[in-house]
């Protein structure tokens, strides 16, 4: 079994290795977005998508560019990669502020859960 060029530099988790199966997303286009995603801090991890005017002129209409396009890679500070979500607007997404994101997305208060309310017992 040889071994991937991700997991040779990148430790993974189990949730990034089964989310990616879920979502049939290509080691080539994780090693793509690796390599030219702009990374973002939010939540304590850092969030890596693929801006495509970023990109070299010869890399942005190229099908590593078109497949990673909306793709999220999560790591956490020792460059483990956590997980990994899709959206139609990634790069606006995470250039919301956490308060302003629809409710689920972030966790801020202890009677507030995915946006479900919960009296105090």
């Amino acid at each position: 079994m040889r071994q991937s060029p991700v997991s040779s530099v990148f430790s993974l988790t189990r949730l990034f290795i089964e989310q990616c199966a879920r979502w049939r997303l290509r080691e080539d286009v994780v090693a793509f977005i690796l390599e030219f995603g702009t990374p973002a801090r939010a939540c304590g991890a850092t969030h890596l998508t693929v801006h495509e005017r970023d990109l070299p002129w010869g890399l942005r209409d190229s099908s590593l560019a078109r497949q990673a396009r909306g793709w999220i890679l999560i790591l956490n500070d020792e460059d483990r990669l956590l997980t990994c979500y899709r959206r139609r607007d990634a790069s606006r997404f995470l250039r919301q502020k956490p308060k302003r994101r629809p409710a689920g997305v972030s966790r801020g208060r202890e009677d507030t859960l995915r946006g479900l309310h919960f009296a105090p017992a």
